[in-house]
């Protein structure tokens, strides 16, 4: 893979936001085909296509931008990425000098009680994602449990569309309060099935969510500084200007949790707190993992057991990276397992495995397998989906229990 490609993953430049929204104003552009797409709900189209544009015939990269979208939103059908993805080693670097040795003399304590007590002392708590890592999602909702009991009862989630579209003249977070589901025109992300489980199971646990992101007329110059002091001025507009006491979960893409200056860049959790006074508990999750920091994810999960963990230097919690001064927490997630086919951390949604029913397992070939609602809407973003081979195990899916339908693409 290209250097470009793993460090975008990092720090979040790669096609997030007002990048990629650039992107769609050229139509012959791949990039704004699969967003077409995946828009009308042809996940594997959209796949399909951006593997195409980043990907010579010979499996050479030769579109790296292309190749980024498409890391991103393949795991929309197969939940994670192959840790091939990346190079082993290249990105360890950016951890700073001595990296293992302070990996090997810290202590791992368990994320959610760490998270939970500290919690206690703010009323503001940021948690970031690594773009293409549905985990981070699921690991999402697992914050806003243990959060609610604290008093949180506000989920700002950057990932929701803030403005109409064609066809819809309600905002992505209206439609949510109004449906309790996220649909296909909610946002980019939330049509991730995990992502969409995310805020589904969230406004079932009673939190009201807001979106903030930056619109396209407050993000003109496509600049981070603008980006970032709008998503700032939009989250002080619709909380803390009515509600200066709320107790406010914000769930950020890489480098928004930033309480410092990185990169050179100031950005949106810095100026927030700034901006209210209220000294954020911000906690990334995106730096040490099994497709980017490869070498000290695998010193640090040999330690953690089966739970995710943060460690740390005495009292003080280890971060390292880009946010070893900018962030407070460094949560390291356990190694890969699974259960039914599927990724183990999907029981995080609450789904029970449900079988693919036997007339749509294929002999040959391959397809997207997907599973609604009985109800649901046809610009629904799935329960769940899973991309199967014929000949092969089949795995299950995972649902709520209820009355549910079943659907293909090929």
């Amino acid at each position: 893979m290209k250097r470009i490609a793993i460090i975008a993953s990092l720090t979040g430049i790669a096609l997030s936001g007002a990048a990629i929204l650039r992107a769609q104003k050229a139509p012959p552009s791949p990039i704004a085909a699969a967003q077409e797409e995946l828009a009308r709900g042809r996940y594997l189209a959209a796949i399909d296509g951006l593997k195409r544009a980043a990907y010579a015939p010979d499996g050479t990269v030769r579109d790296p931008i292309a190749l980024q979208v498409w890391q991103q939103f393949l795991p929309f059908m197969t939940n994670e990425l192959d840790p091939s993805a990346s190079d082993r080693g290249e990105t360890d670097e950016m951890l700073g000098r001595g990296w293992a040795s302070r990996i090997a003399a810290a202590t791992p304590r368990d994320a959610i009680a760490e998270i939970i007590r500290r919690a206690r002392a703010t009323s503001i708590v940021i948690l970031n994602e690594a773009h293409g890592s549905p985990r981070d999602r699921a690991f999402g909702l697992e914050v806003a449990r243990a959060l609610r009991p604290l008093g949180y009862s506000i989920l700002a989630v950057e990932a929701i569309r803030p403005y109409p579209i064609a066809g819809d003249p309600r905002s992505g977070v209206e439609q949510l309060k109004a449906d309790g589901f996220a649909r296909l025109g909610t946002g980019a992300y939330a049509r991730d099935p995990v992502f969409a489980g995310f805020l589904r199971e969230a406004l079932a646990l009673g939190y009201e969510p807001i979106a903030y992101d930056a619109t396209t007329a407050q993000a003109k110059s496509g600049g981070v500084a603008e980006r970032e002091q709008a998503q700032a001025d939009n989250l002080r507009a619709a909380i803390f200007a009515k509600r200066p006491a709320a107790k406010v979960f914000i769930y950020v893409g890489v480098s928004h949790l930033a309480e410092t200056r990185v990169r050179g860049n100031e950005w949106m959790a810095a100026r927030l707190k700034r901006m209210t006074g209220v000294d954020p508990l911000t906690i990334d999750q995106a730096t040490i993992t099994d497709v980017a920091a490869r070498s000290a994810y695998d010193l640090a999960a040999a330690r953690i057991g089966n739970r995710p963990a943060i460690f740390f230097t005495g009292r003080k919690p280890l971060v390292l990276g880009l946010y070893a001064k900018a962030a407070d927490l460094q949560v390291v997630h356990p190694r890969r397992s699974y259960r039914f086919g599927r990724p183990a951390w999907l029981a995080a949604l609450g789904g029970r495995p449900v079988p693919i029913p036997k007339d749509l397992v294929p002999a040959t070939g391959r397809r997207l397998v997907q599973v609604f609602a009985a109800n649901a809407p046809a610009d629904a973003v799935p329960l769940d989906q899973v991309l199967v081979e014929g000949g092969g195990t089949m795995p299950m899916l995972m649902a709520p229990p209820e009355p549910l339908r079943f659907e293909v693409q090929r």
